[in-house]
């Protein structure tokens, strides 16, 4: 094992040891089998592995999953989840997936208070930034943790890792839940998801073991691996034959091949964020006291919490940089409090994209009309603020800190 990859494997053991006690999303794919693994090595029967089975989540996955969870000994439990019970779920918005998570991470919050356990964990790793993924945002209200992302773990890591723990999960196939085929407007079945179930089913039975079945109303848009386009040719009598039993009166293939998240090709960055604010208002209960934020530019320096005119925030030591959580901002503007620069601080400028301390994703940055010069970085999902140590700095050096918390405060 490279001596990196073992740091972050310890790491992440230790982040895990420290909580005591879990509760983790298990779905059996990769990511969460590697957690659930993880967790029961340290923690034994004070690991609790849960698995939601619903109309999203396919028959052969749950069978998996169960085989994994058996082989492995973990503590294992299965809920139900209704997602296609929720309207916001079933007309299909561009922030599905949230309406999906908030559905699961609300049902396990439930198992972790009745078993007085303080921490709900799901599978998210450092790769899972670079696609759309609203459901970050039921995570971070719910306070649920990924100690896969926060030791820094990358999704081929993990693999691995599993390999080389003999982790049975480690050459499974990505795999998104039956949702995750339909474009974004067109309305989700528990019909529709059935038959995009049975045609993938078919194609794994033929041998394509990455593929999916896009349902775009009575057209089937079919993604394989380009290596096996010309395989899946070859076979085409029996599967459209297939298909049209199913209901699709056209069966396409995508000479593209297969792509990860291939229905968010045109989600843009405006329509993301109308999407997501009727709900930022309910953001600002998310409680940022925890120990393990670490912060943005030093990563593996944790933000230390200050309370000043009742408003928290959280500051590095090391670089002096301010993380704040957005109604805490709102608190700040109206008070117009003073921040100090620790003195141990050594504020530098960086050209690396800011990862929220809470969701892990890449922040984007923001600058306002009043002071052009200064950046803000803001956080997508969660709509906290970060302010490097170096724009602090120029802040108090200017004198100048109140006339820019109005820009902070705005979307970007």
């Amino acid at each position: 094992m490279e001596k990196e990859l073992q740091q972050k494997h310890q790491k992440l053991r230790d982040i895990i040891r420290q909580m005591g006690a879990v509760v983790v999303a298990y779905s059996g794919g990769v990511d969460s089998t590697f957690l659930a693994f993880v967790c029961q090595d340290i923690l034994k029967d004070k690991s609790i592995a849960v698995t939601a089975i619903s109309e999203t989540y396919p028959q052969k996955e749950y069978e998996e999953a169960l085989a994994f969870a058996k082989q492995l000994g973990l503590n294992h439990r299965v809920i139900n989840t209704s997602e296609l019970s929720s309207e916001e779920f079933s007309r299909n918005p561009v922030n599905r997936c949230y309406y999906c998570k908030q559905e699961l991470f609300k049902k396990l919050r439930k198992i972790a208070d009745k078993e007085r356990v303080p921490d709900v964990l799901d599978g998210t790793t450092l790769s899972d930034e670079g696609d759309y993924r609203p459901g970050r945002k039921a995570a971070c209200e719910l306070k649920v943790r990924s100690p896969l992302a926060e030791a820094g773990l990358t999704k081929k890591e993990v693999r691995e890792l599993s390999q080389l723990l003999n982790v049975p999960s480690w050459d499974k196939p990505a795999y998104a839940c039956l949702a995750s085929r339909f474009p974004y407007g067109e309305e989700i079945t528990a019909d529709k998801l059935k038959r995009v179930e049975e045609a993938e089913e078919l194609l794994h039975q033929l041998g394509f073991k990455v593929c999916r079945v896009r349902s775009h109303q009575n057209i089937a848009r079919i993604e394989v691996e380009t290596s096996q386009l010309a395989d899946l040719v070859s076979q085409r009598e029996p599967i459209v034959t297939k298909l049209q039993d199913l209901g699709f009166d056209y069966v396409a293939l995508d000479l593209e091949g297969y792509r990860s998240g291939s229905m968010n090709k045109n989600i843009s960055t405006l329509s993301t964020e109308e999407a997501l604010q009727g709900e930022l208002t309910a953001y600002n209960e998310i409680d940022l006291a925890v120990s393990y934020f670490n912060c943005p530019h030093c990563q593996d320096q944790k933000l230390y919490e200050t309370v000043t005119k009742n408003t928290r925030y959280r500051q590095c030591e090391k670089c002096g940089g301010i993380w704040f959580n957005i109604n805490e901002m709102e608190k700040a503007v109206g008070d117009k409090i003073r921040f100090n620069m620790p003195d141990a601080a050594n504020p530098q400028e960086t050209t690396t994209p800011a990862k929220c301390p809470s969701c892990f994703t890449n922040m984007s940055s923001i600058r306002g009309l009043e002071l052009p010069d200064i950046k803000v970085s803001a956080c997508m999902i969660c709509q906290g603020r970060w302010i490097e140590g170096s724009e602090v700095a120029e802040l108090q050096a200017r004198g100048i800190f109140s006339q820019v918390k109005s820009f902070i405060m705005r979307l970007f």
